[in-house]
């Protein structure tokens, strides 16, 4: 492991940052704070001038991770950081935009890009195994799902214990790539909070997903508007028990 040469260049606020021999680092003038950044042997990092990083976690293992210029990566607070972990793949964030949610989470080779003056929220979370393209001037609301995965691939319990077993006490580790299927959202879109982007579905420029909404496998052309149907029930119904 060697300590970065260029800390210069930005400043770091009771930040961790280790870069592994081997290690591809590119760093402009940054403000990174409260933050840990790991990068393995043989991966990449590169932050470009005036990004803000703090309150944040950043892990590549193997592959990259491209953020440009004016952006922000965290800046939530002490007991919620927002955390990006790339165990295998690429993820490149545009410039102007805002990264709050919860966690990023690539594996299997995904690759994963986020446009310009793209705003996504706390509680949000992203994971990729295949490919997602989340486009430019997006509002993503809190508690947002976007995933091109299964997440997990279904095995007969014989199987699934031995793994269990093997990665104790790191529960739910996958083996071998889930079933997955490009995801992408466009340009202008407004992501309501709760909702669900699963694998499969294509979102076309300036469409709106309601509060709470589930989109599998859909192609919503541009300009959609889709709401998940919710029905409210009056105090009658629940006098009566039903």
């Amino acid at each position: 492991m060697r300590v970065p040469r260029f800390k210069y260049k930005f400043f770091l606020s009771r930040t961790v940052f280790r870069v592994f021999d081997g290690a591809k680092v590119s760093v402009s003038t940054s403000k990174i704070s409260r933050s840990k950044l790991v990068v393995n042997s043989g991966a990449t990092l590169v932050i470009g001038p005036n990004v803000v990083i703090k309150d944040a976690e950043i892990y590549v293992e193997k592959g990259s991770l491209i953020i440009n210029d004016y952006s922000i990566i965290g800046d939530n607070n002490r007991n919620n950081h927002t955390k990006i972990i790339i165990n295998n793949g690429n993820v490149v964030i545009g410039h102007h935009s805002k990264i709050s949610c919860d966690r990023i989470w690539v594996r299997f080779g995904g690759n994963l890009s986020i446009g310009n003056y793209t705003n996504i929220n706390l509680g949000s979370e992203i994971r990729c195994d295949e490919r997602i393209e989340i486009g430019s001037y997006n509002q993503i609301s809190y508690r947002v799902k976007i995933w091109d995965t299964n997440t997990h691939n279904i095995l007969g319990k014989e199987e699934r214990r031995k793994i269990a077993e093997k990665y104790y006490p790191y529960f739910g580790y996958e083996e071998a790539k889930p079933m997955t299927a490009p995801t992408s959202i466009g340009d202008d879109c407004w992501i309501g909070e709760g909702a669900s982007i699963l694998k499969g579905s294509q979102l076309g420029d300036s469409s709106i997903i309601g509060y709470g909404t589930i989109i599998s496998g859909q192609l919503i052309p541009p300009n959609g508007r889709i709401v998940q149907e919710i029905r409210l029930r009056n105090l009658s119904e629940y006098d009566k028990g039903e």
